[in-house]
This record gives structure tokens, sequence and C-alpha cells, in this order.
């Protein structure tokens, strides 16, 4: 008996002591693997397997890690300005190769920087260039989400016209699918969309289908109605595969109002625990709301205030819009919790100079909510 316990005595000090990534004896409890189907995919906990008396996360998967370490964060502070608008400059993440990436408007917006998704603030940058395909047809285009398509990775765009009588001088000019490479965004044009349908504002994958989302007509109450639209994916750059969900059906009659959304930007993704999330920021708000379905066609539930959004208190006029929710670390052993990034904008009259005297104040925040 005191040879017994002396044993397992040693045996639990040794396993106290032993050094991050040293072989785990299959005697022992297994340790924690992680995967992710694609480079920018939420991780999802994967059972080890015991070779050779030792235990071994599984091919394509790796020990487990938290993805993030920062409750609150202000991604590449102090690295250079991003787009002045304070609507599309929150980081994007887009697949690169084996590389998942942020990718972030310049200060005009005419080009994008992306950098390496880090296990922290502390280790992103720096910002690197990323290619476009140039194209006539747009002054800048707005990355809002990535898709992965048959025919590989893909980013939902839209695009923009620098317009002096425009609201806010600029205007929409259309929406597509843009094709990644290991170097950056193909071309999006033809537009899949145009200003009449403008499905350019979420898309997500299910069932063999790409939905994406829009919110053409007026704003109400700083809420715009939107529509959704479905293709086959394997079709989804084509706009003849593509129906608008109308009160007779897909393609059939006028077409249903799903949710409520704000300007430009309201993701639409799968929930790593099950159904759909709709996360957005109303016209000139303080705040990030969140709707849940079942199905990306809804019905979709009323939206509930995910996150209170950290304004500059000293302008009444500033905002937050363009919120994205970072599936790319979300982590699965603390699956109630997700890190959501927005950006802060103002419409007060010297908005650029009070920009420019506190640029931390209307940096882009990244924070780890409760969903």
């Amino acid at each position: 008996m005191r040879a017994l316990l002396l044993g397992l005595l040693l045996g639990g000090c040794y396993a106290a002591h032993r050094a991050p990534g040293d072989p785990v004896p299959c005697a022992e409890a297994p340790p924690l693997c992680t995967a992710r189907p694609a480079p920018c995919a939420p991780r999802a906990l994967v059972a080890a397997v015991c070779e050779e008396e030792v235990w071994r996360c599984p091919a394509g998967a790796a020990p487990y890690a938290p993805p993030w370490a920062d409750d609150v964060c202000l991604p590449l502070a102090g690295a250079g300005p991003t787009m002045v608008d304070g609507v599309h400059d929150a980081p994007v993440a887009l697949p690169l190769g084996d590389r998942c990436v942020w990718a972030v408007p310049s200060e005009d917006g005419t080009a994008l920087g992306v950098m390496d998704v880090g296990p922290s603030c502390a280790a992103l940058g720096p910002l690197a260039p990323l290619e476009v395909a140039a194209a006539a047809g747009f002054d800048y285009l707005a990355v809002q989400q990535a898709l992965e398509l048959p025919g590989g990775p893909a980013a939902l765009v839209r695009g923009w016209r620098f317009d002096a009588l425009a609201p806010f001088g600029v205007r929409a000019v259309g929406a597509g699918i843009a094709p990644i490479d290991g170097a950056g965004l193909g071309s999006p044009l033809p537009w899949l969309f145009g200003e009449d349908t403008d499905l350019g504002d979420a898309a997500v994958l299910d069932g063999g289908f790409v939905y994406a989302y829009g919110c053409p007509g007026a704003p109400r109450w700083l809420v715009e109605d939107c529509v959704v639209g479905r293709a086959p994916v394997e079709r989804a750059r084509e706009p003849a595969a593509w129906s608008i969900l109308g009160d007779g059906g897909w393609g059939a009659g006028a077409p249903v109002v799903v949710f409520g959304s704000g300007p430009h930007r309201g993701p639409v993704l799968a929930d790593p625990r099950g159904g759909f999330v709709h996360v957005y920021a109303a016209g000139f708000g303080g705040s990030v709301e969140i709707a849940r379905s079942g199905r990306p066609e809804g019905p979709w539930s009323g939206p509930t205030t995910l996150l209170a959004c950290e304004l500059p208190a000293a302008d009444p006029n500033s905002y937050c819009a363009g919120p994205i929710v970072h599936l790319e670390l979300f982590d699965p052993l603390r699956p109630d919790e997700i890190v959501v990034s927005y950006a802060i904008g103002t419409t007060a009259p010297d908005g650029p100079a009070r920009r420019a005297a506190d640029p931390l104040a209307y940096w882009p925040r990244m924070v780890r909510v409760r969903w």
C-alpha cells in the first residue's frame, strides 16, 4: 500500500510539473484538443487519441489554448488612422490561405490593410496592405463578412462612390461577392445586387444555400426594414440564381420584412451553440442589439441589447456602428461569451477635429460580452 501511495503521489507531482507540450501518458486524463474546419471558423473541442501510450491531438487539431486574452481591446491603437467616418473601421475576419486575418480600411477607405489574428491585443500587427483587384465602378469597398463557398473563400462586399450630393458624401453603387485567394480580394464585378435589392448587409450559409440580407428603402426610426434572399451555394455569384423571400414564398409575392437593422452592416451568423443570431447597431445609437432565430429566414425574435457602447463622454453626437461578431475568437470552454467589435463615429460639425485631438476615444473597440 505504501508503494502504491508513493507511486500516485509521484505521478501527480510529475503531472503538476509537466511543461506545456510535454507528452501526456494515456494512463492520465487526456488533454483538451480543438479544431476548426476553416481558418476563421469557431474552434470546437475534439477528442485526443491514444498513440504509442501517449495522448495526441488528431490531425488538424491542436492542444487547447485560450483564443483571446482581453476583455477590452483597442486593436492596433496608435498604428495609424483608419476610415474617418467611423462606420466601417471595425476589424472583419478574412481567410487568406491558411491564415485568419483582420481587414480594416485606410483613412479614406480606398485601400485595405490586414493583420494576423493573434491571442491578445498586444500581439496584433503590424498592418500590411491587402491586394484588391482594380476595377472601375467604385471608389472603395466595404468588407462585410467572409463566406466559405465550394469554389473557395469569398467576402460579401459593398461598393461605394464619393458623391458630394449624397447624404454623408457617399452613395452605395452595388453589392456582391468577391473571391479571396492567398493574396487578397478579387473583383466583385459585375455587381450581384444593384441598388434596388442591395443584399449587402450580411450573409450566412445553411443547408446548401447562401442567404443574404439587405435593407432597401428609407430607414424608419433609424432602424431599417430588411429582406432576405437566397441562392444555391454553388451558384452564389449568379444573379439569376437568387430569389427574395416574399409573402408567397421564395421568389413569390411582395418581399417580406424579416427583421430591423442598422445602416450598412448587421451581421447574421450561425451560433456555434445552435441557431442563428443577428447583431446590429441602430442608426446613430449607443448600443449593439441581438436577435435570434432557428432558421436564416426566420421568424426572428425581437431584439435585446447585447452591449452598451463605450462612447466619448465629451461628444453627445457620437454613436457606434458596424458591429462584428468574432467567431474566430469563440472559446469552446466559454461558450456563453463572445468577442464583439464596433466602430465609433460622430455627427458633430467638428467631428474630424475631435477625432484628431483624441483618436483613442473614437478608436474601434473589441469587447468580450455574454450572449
